[in-house]
């Protein structure tokens, strides 16, 4: 009787034995068996209620490579989780940064592993070695053995932005979590680079603060170094700072000479942009209109030899860079610390050895406590004075300010709640292309402009910046922000070719 219902429960029998190793599932099945009877009259069926324990296959999991940490060591190396992290000595403390414009991110609680500990990890480090910090993007900044052990940092006020003297040790580390949660990995995370010190009574520079990290290297040990900035303003720029303004995110500039070696480093106008004027870093810190009235720039090597360049000659040229490394080390003896190179200089222009940069001309006026400089400037609003100033430029925010209702500094994520749409435009140079991004006029309307604004400045990453009457700008349907990685592109049809902005950071209305 019942063949059907017999040969069900023989095969979910079978299918129960396979895989026993694995976490089971039950599962409730409802079978209708019908009986085999030679009775005339149809037969009802009959429900059955089975049972199942079913093994599903067991499941490898994955492992995300932004949760892993990887040390490498001069001759091991290793890999960590943050599990494992976890399970080392913590070190906890406070910390907080002065950005190169000014900002202060007030201190704030983390908890992670000091750069000491991970160096044993992998053999240890000392005065030989220096550690490098690198972040999912390459950006990487170097950590001398006597900042990681003595804490040799240079210290602001959190209140005033100041700088002081130490007010107690401080250690770098690497922090996993932030007033007692986990570091966000879209943000910052989930492995960040901090200094802390025991109390929340003082700040660092920025560009220690690196996120995402993902690897430790012990290095030979470098040699510090500054590079002397000369006119409106004086620098005295550290090793540090040279570097993480050489990052690929920031303003770095790769160049390959004829015999085939990749020079990095920072193209020249930049480092005169943080002198020129009082706007050392702030959009648009090159100053245009200065180069228009002319001036002389003196590139001076530590014997005195110079070269010097006229300002238009080198007016937003990224083929003179101002170069650190040559295939990826330190520069040799005799042109260390920094050398000029480029495809826009002649041989006997590329000086070594470089120690200071000189701005010289009546254009250029020597900025005193008393001088009021473009950052704190105002502008006459009827019979009051409003405040003027740029926002902070950061790879990945597009600020819209001025004279809007609601000033928006734009995510990737705010741009596509938008709306994202793909529109065929046509290039000045390139003809007709395809592009995918959000409509320019639409992100502006969100900013509310006022009624009285008649143009819009784009600024870009690398200072460049163009203003274009903002009734064309609103007018055009198919002007685009396209949504890169880490920065946002401008596709301006039918407006000048140089409003084609790339790297856009700044949208100023006025």
């Amino acid at each position: 009787m019942f063949k059907r219902f017999r040969v069900l429960m023989l095969a979910l029998a079978m299918l129960a034995l396979v895989g026993c190793q694995a976490t089971p599932v039950v599962e409730t099945v409802v079978v209708t068996a019908t009986p085999d009877t030679s009775a005339t009259a149809a037969p009802t069926p009959t429900p059955v209620i089975v049972v199942v324990t079913a093994t599903p296959a067991p499941v490898t999991p994955t492992v995300d490579p932004a949760a892993t940490l990887k040390i490498v060591g001069l001759s091991a190396e290793k890999v960590v989780s943050i599990d494992e992290l976890k399970q080392m000595p913590a070190t906890e403390g406070y910390a907080g940064t002065k950005s190169s414009t000014g900002k202060i991110t007030p201190p704030a609680k983390f908890k992670g592993v000091s750069l000491l500990d991970l160096c044993n990890l992998v053999g240890g480090c000392d005065e030989t070695t220096a550690l490098s910090i690198v972040a999912k993007d390459g950006y990487a900044m170097t950590i001398s053995y006597s900042q990681i052990v003595n804490g040799e940092f240079t210290t602001f006020d959190p209140a005033t932005g100041d700088e002081e003297g130490d007010k107690g040790k401080l250690t770098p580390i690497v922090a996993y979590e932030c007033e007692g949660k986990p570091i966000p990995s879209e943000e910052e995370g989930p492995l960040r680079l901090v200094i802390v010190s025991e109390e929340p009574n003082q700040i660092t520079d920025g560009h220690w603060s690196v996120k995402w990290v993902r690897e430790v290297q012990v290095k030979p040990a470098v040699t510090e170094w500054t590079l002397h900035l000369e006119g409106a303003l004086v620098e005295e720029m550290s090793r540090d700072t040279f570097e993480s303004g050489s990052a690929a995110s920031c303003h770095g500039e790769p160049w390959v000479d004829s015999e085939g070696h990749e020079w990095v480093g920072i193209p020249l106008y930049y480092l005169v942009g943080r002198v020129d004027d009082g706007n050392k870093h702030e959009g648009g810190a090159f100053n245009d209109e200065l180069v228009t009235k002319g001036y002389e720039i003196d590139v001076i090597a530590a014997d005195g030899y110079t070269v010097t360049f006229d300002a238009a000659r080198v007016s937003r040229n990224k083929d003179i860079i101002l170069a650190y490394q040559m295939d990826g080390a330190p520069l040799p003896e005799d042109d260390w610390p920094l050398r000029l190179v480029g495809a826009a200089i002649e041989k006997n222009e590329s000086i070594g050895a470089v120690a200071q940069i000189v701005l010289r001309g009546d254009a250029i006026v020597p900025i005193t406590a008393d001088t009021e400089t473009p950052a704190t400037a105002t502008a006459e609003t009827g019979t009051e004075k409003a405040a003027v100033a740029a926002p902070e430029m950061e790879a990945g925010i597009l600020h819209v300010y001025g004279k809007v209702k609601t000033p928006i500094a734009f995510e990737a994520a705010d741009l596509q709640q938008i709306g994202i749409v793909t529109v065929d435009v046509e290039h000045p140079k390139k003809g007709t292309i395809t592009v995918k991004g959000v409509r320019l006029n639409e992100a502006l309307a969100k900013c509310m402009p006022e009624s009285a604004a008649q143009s819009a400045v784009f600024t870009a990453g690398d200072g460049y910046q163009i203003e274009v009457p903002l009734a064309d700008v609103l007018a055009c349907e198919d002007c685009i922000i396209e949504l890169g990685a880490e920065s946002y592109s401008l596709d301006m049809p039918g407006l000048d070719s140089g409003a084609w902005v790339k790297d856009v950071r700044l949208i100023e209305i006025k």
